[in-house]
């Protein structure tokens, strides 16, 4: 079978990515499989951020005139209708773009939905787009989600079969170490509605280190990727400043045995995302399902994470992480860990132990099963 992957997010080297090579590895063990992008793609750096084997998958770059990147619009549709032209080419086409409206022509088409798609673009040129194209996914056969948050929202704005696949997490890839006294947190640096929230994160860890005397032999370390966008680095050397005097660690762009060093010294593991964003108008601002706080488990990090989003159907409240509504819970939960190591043990050992439920063998078989290729 010849398969299309239509991914235009590579470079962001984050989660979703993660996500769909994944897929396209465990396809091309069996099939032809084509990753299809219209930039550039660092395919070395690609396989050393995600620690992933492309080395079967064929790269296939649809190149639109320079002369169009100069007139977004213009570059836009003449994307569309480049993408949408190749999909002839292939008994199965997976399309992995947010908000899509290109038409496909495979045998057979599928939708990857890793984002609610609540908040479209409603400019009069994407309103004339929708007019000549495929808003409403007529031309795919089901729309995959990478959890049932996700899902619950597709479901709203699509009249399509939904299914859930939860991303692949390469446990095997982790395993404690020799613990220290570290708090984590992974995530891209980044500004928009979906940031990871380090600013915030950074100001509250400043603020249980100067109350609690026993966070002051205790780390806070920041890991991600961040782009040379000009507001990506300003939030990133906000962060640097906000850090200034506290014992907070930066690791950026760091290559994948440095992150998977740091998880498995780590002991807690937050997560923020969504933190003073309203989920019902901003549902995009929330953590869509949740792969690093997975990874952290696997190391036996205990993960203590905001209760929005997608970590909901990760953590199991009490029992291998806390889930918390507040940022007086996160510290109340945190310095709980550090005063209970028997609590802390107990919750490491279950984090392992669940953390399994969302491995690549098991993502194998689900994938099998969604995409009807048993």
């Amino acid at each position: 079978m010849k398969i299309g992957i239509y991914a235009p997010y590579l470079e962001t080297y984050g989660g979703g990515e993660k996500y769909i090579c994944t897929i396209a590895k465990m396809l091309s063990e069996n099939h032809d499989v084509e990753l299809i992008t219209c930039d550039k793609v660092n395919m070395k750096e690609l396989k050393d951020r995600l620690n992933i084997n492309l080395g079967k998958v064929v790269l296939r770059r649809i190149k639109i005139p320079s002369l169009f990147k100069k007139l977004p619009y213009l570059h836009q549709l003449m994307r569309i209708i480049a993408i949408s032209r190749i999909t002839k080419e292939y008994d199965l086409f997976i399309n992995q773009e947010h908000f899509s409206i290109i038409p496909s022509l495979a045998k057979r088409s599928v939708l990857i939905c890793e984002v609610p798609p609540a908040k479209q673009n409603k400019s009069l040129f994407n309103i004339i787009l929708a007019l000549f194209f495929d808003p409403q996914l007529k031309s795919y056969d089901k729309i995959i989600t990478n959890s049932f948050y996700t899902r619950n929202w597709v479901l709203k704005y699509y009249k399509k079969k939904v299914e859930v696949l939860y991303p692949p997490v390469d446990v095997n890839a982790f395993s404690p170490l020799p613990k220290q006294n570290i708090i984590l947190n992974v995530g891209r640096f980044f500004r928009n509605q979906h940031c990871k929230k380090q600013l915030e994160m950074i100001k509250i860890f400043k603020e249980l280190y100067s109350e609690a005397e026993e966070l002051k032999t205790w780390e806070f370390h920041l890991v991600g990727g961040i782009s040379t966008k000009i507001e990506d680095q300003k939030y990133l050397q906000l962060c640097l400043r906000e850090a200034q005097n506290y014992p907070v660690f930066f690791h950026i762009n760091v290559p994948f045995r440095v992150l998977r060093e740091l998880y498995g010294k780590g002991k807690i593991y937050w997560h923020a995302t969504g933190l003073y964003e309203n989920e019902e108008k901003t549902p995009e601002g929330m953590e869509h399902f949740g792969i690093t706080i997975v990874e952290a488990m696997s190391a036996g990090c205990v993960p203590v994470v905001i209760n929005r989003g997608g970590p909901r159907e990760i953590i199991r409240n009490g029992i291998d992480g806390f889930l918390w509504n507040t940022p007086k819970e996160l510290k109340e939960y945190t310095i709980k860990l550090v005063n209970d190591q028997v609590l802390w043990k107990r919750m490491s050992e279950a984090s392992i132990k669940r953390s399994r439920e969302f491995s690549t063998e098991r993502f194998r078989e689900q994938l099998k099963h969604v995409l009807e290729l048993e």
